[in-house]
């Protein structure tokens, strides 16, 4: 997946990231109720390891996992997937994402930290 595609567009309201962020508080940082907003300028790419599970790598060297709540048919194997966010954040349980080359859209679920397992030695 290229690296600007969950930055392609910024317009879609987001329902679940309530509250005004706190300046002095990163925003990937927890907001509201377990919610975790990530701010999409921060993104650095996203990796799809599954139809359910999207990591996005941030420029700060952190992971953060969404679960999506449901299986998103394609999301892996059809070129990768676009969100439109507004206030310049993605935010767990609170936004729609569009699986590229066939139009579906699926939820983004809860996002987690995440440390990738080590590697086995060869």
């Amino acid at each position: 997946m290229r690296p600007t595609v969950p930055l392609l567009c910024l317009s879609i309201l987001l329902a679940g990231c309530t509250g005004q962020p706190d300046p002095a508080k990163p925003a990937d940082q927890a907001t509201a109720q377990n919610s975790v907003c990530l701010r999409t300028d921060m993104i650095d790419n996203t990796s799809i390891p599954d139809d359910s599970t999207i990591l996005f790598h941030m420029k700060d060297g952190k992971i953060w996992k969404n679960s999506l709540p449901f299986n998103c048919p394609g999301l892996k194997n059809q070129g990768g997937f676009e969100f439109t966010a507004s206030f310049y954040e993605v935010c767990s349980n609170a936004q729609a994402i569009r699986v590229l080359r066939q139009n579906s859209q699926c939820m983004l679920g809860a996002f987690t930290p995440y440390v990738e397992p080590p590697t086995k030695p060869q």
